[in-house]
């Protein structure tokens, strides 16, 4: 009788300790995102930064697939924010635009 009381509590035990330890490491991951919202007029940096990218001779090619890759997790048919997507497009036209531009 005492033997499922004391595997009961220990599964609680593991199970507690494992969430704490998930969200640890969250908050932690947390910590790369950055703080407040956007601005009201978007420059470079902030569409780098909301589309995931590195400024670099490579970013031209790679604006495409991070911006498709976000769409597809926020995008409003499925559930996404119609703002979000908004800033999201935004963020890739401006950087096409300035790569363009950049590259004549």
């Amino acid at each position: 009788m005492a033997t499922p009381l004391i595997i009961g509590l220990g599964s609680l035990a593991a199970a507690l300790g494992a969430r704490h330890y998930l969200r640890q490491r969250a908050l932690r991951g947390a910590e790369q995102w950055v703080r407040g919202g956007f601005q009201a007029k978007m420059d470079r940096n902030e569409a780098i930064q909301i589309l995931g990218l590195r400024d670099g001779p490579t970013m031209k090619t790679k604006i495409k697939d991070a911006h498709r890759g976000i769409m597809i997790a926020n995008h409003p048919d499925r559930g996404g924010s119609p703002y979000l997507a908004s800033k999201i497009n935004e963020a890739k036209d401006l950087l096409e635009r300035s790569e363009n531009g950049r590259r004549r």
